[in-house]
């Protein structure tokens, strides 16, 4: 049994405390007041397609004990505030796994848990918070991508795989960063600025959406990560036509963007004179918020 820390129990951390909650870990979920009496009285309730899960994680508004792992499954925009939750003297030599979109919460995470060893991942999920405690994943899909060349990252790796997730690896962390956002970054930034889903915004303005890619695949470069546009293109056209991305679906509840963490990594690569594309709508999403 590992203990295991869940910071920000909404839609992904939500799914993941109760997935590894059901496999038999100990798991504490560290959230605001009010979401944390919620699952303390009522538990933490997982609707998915393979079942309804209830599971009585501890809740609290900030770790009080050591965990083994912690997840952060917070927002980008909220990773400052959530981090007072979890003492660093507290955390000590744990094993951090975030999943946050953008590439520089690694060096953030490091300089704020110097004893601790961070394992950038990712995951591909469609899953949401219906209210505090009550989470949904709306399809069968849960797969996540870990960076294995550590120990602590290997460890990580089979945590998930026994809880019945599917995970890939990739030996490096740039690698597991950038080709998520090869992906997040042109579908992000497309649909938010056409206010449109994925199906509108790539008919609308096909050129534009290739952009968009090749500029990301560009600044990928920059790191040594190769990603292939075509690739990348043929995932987009093959998704489906109403799929609202995260931004889009922030923008319209009227909630923060990861504007920064999403379109910066790939201008601050490039610079913006060889980035024109994603300076240009970046611009337009400031323009309408």
């Amino acid at each position: 049994m590992t203990r295991i820390g869940v910071l920000g129990p909404g839609g992904v951390g939500g799914v993941l405390a109760a997935r590894l909650g059901a496999a038999g870990h100990e798991v504490s979920v560290l959230a605001t007041e009010r979401t944390a009496a919620a699952i303390t009285m009522a538990g933490l309730r997982l609707t998915a397609p393979d079942g309804e899960t209830v599971t009585a994680p501890v809740a609290r508004p900030w770790l009080t004990a050591p965990v083994d792992l912690l997840i952060i499954a917070v927002k980008a925009t909220d990773l400052l505030p959530a981090l007072t939750r979890v003492p660093a003297a507290l955390l000590g030599a744990a094993t951090i796994v975030p999943f946050l979109n953008g590439i520089d919460h690694p060096a953030l995470l490091r300089a704020a848990y110097p004893a601790a060893t961070v394992v950038p991942a990712s995951i591909s999920i469609e899953a949401t918070r219906h209210r505090p405690g009550v989470v949904e994943q709306l399809t069968s899909m849960a797969d996540l991508v870990l960076a294995d060349d550590t120990p602590a990252g290997a460890a990580a790796v089979g945590l998930f795989a026994a809880a019945g997730l599917t995970v890939a690896t990739q030996s490096d962390e740039a690698s597991v960063l950038w080709r998520k956002l090869g992906f997040l970054a042109p579908l992000a930034l497309a649909t938010t600025a056409a206010d449109q889903p994925i199906g509108a915004a790539r008919d609308a303005a096909p050129q534009r959406l290739r952009a968009l890619v090749e500029e990301t695949a560009a600044a990928a470069g920059t790191a040594g990560v190769r990603i292939d546009p075509d690739f990348v293109g043929s995932r987009l056209a093959a998704l489906p036509p109403t799929m609202l991305s995260s931004m889009l679906k922030d923008r319209r509840s009227g909630r923060a963007l990861e504007l920064d963490a999403i379109a910066g990594p790939v201008v601050r690569a490039l610079g913006a004179d060889r980035a024109p594309t994603t300076v240009a709508v970046a611009r337009e999403i400031l323009a309408a918020t």
